[in-house]
């Protein structure tokens, strides 16, 4: 190979040698560009909240209940305070139903006999505008006496009872009121006339015989002060102790049930599964993000490699052509051996 057929071979492996290392930086940038999309994912995936299922005893409450004295009610505290300036004296406050002599607002068939006997009520919470209405004073077969009287006419309506008189009657027809509960603290329930069972006959001048008449649930809270507390190993209340001032002590065993609300815990584990699958979605997004960034990556380092090799080629090219360059010069200028 002549001089200047070296030179030029030379200068043409130094440009292919350039442009090698030129498309490897290009694919160290673009791993680069990989590599930080890649710890973006990563970053991502730390932000992601794991969701944990619901716990029972996060909807499980300790409940204590004791049977009412005489009485088939059983009772539920509802709170134990301790009485302010004692050490070991309590007030339990416990609440329970109890059921009462009332009206049924649907007779049926087995129906109890009362005694029903038509008098006149006046109602005077209005002094300026008193009024009068057909009234019947029903005595119960325990005996209890309840009031039950006729609603006026909706154009002179006492306005406590015109809603439940529109709703009941839809302004029309007629409408009767019992008070089940005190004069202090009234509960009033309301009935249509055709709700009630009339007279099936009548004996004497002013008397219904048999009206429709049942049970009512009250709700009651009541308290029992001072007390003392008896609690079992595991620190749960097993009985207490009442003592009157002007009585014997009364001791009341004390159940203790364990009540799941089982309807939030339904509603909390469906809320986990969504969250659950929400977050799986996430992931499953994430991982395949990174799984395209991966494969990318391995292509760019296969051509990476295969650049090194045709760098290593071209460099050991060189080094030949270089010797041959150096062997021409030295046979063409070097007049003396």
């Amino acid at each position: 190979m002549g001089m200047a057929a070296s030179q030029a071979r030379f200068l043409n492996l130094t440009a292919r040698k350039t442009n090698i290392e030129y498309e490897g930086q290009q694919i160290n940038q673009q791993r680069t560009a990989l590599s930080n999309e890649s710890a973006n994912l990563y970053n991502q995936m730390l932000t992601l909240s794991v969701p944990v299922p619901p716990n029972t005893n996060d909807y499980t409450k300790v409940e204590y209940t004791f049977m009412v004295p005489n009485s088939e009610s059983e009772a539920t505290v509802s709170q134990i305070t301790k009485v302010q300036g004692t050490d070991n004296q309590y007030t339990v406050t416990y609440s329970y139903t109890e059921q009462e002599q009332g009206f049924n607002i649907c007779p049926t068939t087995n129906q109890s006999a009362v005694n029903s006997t038509k008098v006149s009520f006046t109602d005077e919470r209005d002094p300026d505008n008193p009024k009068t209405y057909q009234t019947y004073q029903v005595t119960t077969a325990t005996g209890k006496v309840l009031q039950l009287y006729k609603y006026g006419e909706v154009t002179s309506a006492d306005a406590q009872h015109k809603d439940a008189y529109n709703d009941i009657c839809e302004g029309t027809g007629e409408m009767y009121i019992a008070n089940v509960g005190t004069e202090e603290k009234p509960i009033y329930q309301y009935y249509k006339g055709t709700d009630l069972d009339k007279a099936v006959s009548t004996t004497g001048n002013g008397k219904a015989s048999y009206y429709s008449a049942g049970t009512v649930t009250v709700p009651k809270t009541e308290s029992y002060s001072p007390c003392t507390i008896t609690r079992d190993k595991n620190n749960r209340v097993s009985s207490f102790t009442y003592t009157p001032t002007d009585g014997d002590a009364q001791e009341f065993a004390v159940t203790t049930k364990t009540i799941t609300d089982d309807a939030a815990y339904n509603d909390a584990m469906n809320e986990y599964t969504y969250q659950n699958y929400l977050y799986e979605q996430q992931m499953n997004q994430i991982n395949a993000k990174t799984s395209v960034v991966q494969a990318q990556d391995r292509e760019l380092e296969l051509r990476l490699k295969q650049l090194d090799t045709e760098h290593n080629a071209v460099q050991t090219e060189m080094e030949s052509v270089k010797s041959v360059c150096k062997k021409n010069t030295e046979d063409s200028f070097k007049t003396f051996a």
